[in-house]
């Protein structure tokens, strides 16, 4: 029983991102509308694709694969962190670095408050 559990969540996995992708975008659409500025809804968004896309990189590349051979514990949650972390500060462009830091303050401190939602709700939905 458990294996086909695992064998139709493994298959809607796809499907689910999809949706998850499409509702991040619609939420940080709503978001950007209560902002008037344009610039600063660019950098919020490309903040938000850029932790999106760091998490989801992680995950396929290192958590599945721990996961898969149940050796994800809480070092390996630390590694996955900074990876995605790393990743998602590779992916900024000056600008929104400079801004979430004018913004928000420290940068770390913003990305890892959206890491640990992202990963949540992945969680969640996944």
């Amino acid at each position: 029983m458990e294996e086909l559990m695992r064998t139709v969540l493994i298959a809607c996995i796809p499907a689910l991102t999809a949706i998850f992708g499409w509702g991040l975008n619609k939420a940080v659409t709503i978001a950007n509308g209560y902002v008037n500025n344009k610039f600063a809804q660019t950098c919020i968004q490309n903040a938000a694709t850029a932790v999106y896309n760091a998490v989801q990189s992680v995950n396929q590349t290192y958590v599945d694969a721990l996961k898969e051979a149940n050796t994800f514990d809480k070092d390996a949650q630390t590694i996955a962190f900074n990876k995605a972390l790393a990743a998602a500060k590779k992916s900024l462009t000056q600008e929104t670095i400079q801004f979430i830091r004018e913004t928000f303050g420290d940068l770390d401190s913003y990305l890892s408050t959206l890491i640990e939602s992202q990963v949540r709700s992945q969680k969640t939905y996944l």
